[in-house]
C-alpha cells in the first residue's frame, strides 16, 4: 500500500486549514516519506510536518520543502510617500 500512504499524507495536506500546504508535493518509499515544494514561511514548512507525521506506515519524514519569503515590494502609503513593505 506505498501509494495509499502517500495519496493519505497528500489528503491530509489538502485538508489543511493553510492553503499553501496545498501544494506540497507527497512521494512515499519504504517507510519515509519526502515532502517537496515551496513554502512562504519556516512555520508552514513544520506544520506540513506535523500534518503528515502521524500517517500510520511513515516511519520518518524527510521534509525538503524550500523556504522562500516573498519578495519585497514597494507600496504607495497614503501620504503619496513611498515606503518598504517586507
Amino acid at each position: 500500500m506505498p501509494d495509499g500512504i502517500g495519496e493519505l499524507a497528500r489528503g491530509r495536506l489538502q485538508a489543511s486549514p493553510y492553503f499553501a500546504l496545498r501544494d506540497v508535493i507527497c512521494t512515499y518509499r519504504d517507510g519515509i516519506l519526502t515532502l517537496r515544494g515551496r513554502l512562504p514561511s519556516y512555520y508552514l514548512k513544520q506544520m506540513a510536518q506535523s500534518t503528515v507525521i502521524a500517517v500510520e506506515g511513515v516511519a520518518r519524514v524527510a521534509n525538503q520543502i524550500e523556504v522562500r519569503t516573498p519578495a519585497r515590494r514597494e507600496v504607495v502609503g497614503r501620504e503619496g510617500g513611498r515606503r518598504q513593505w517586507s
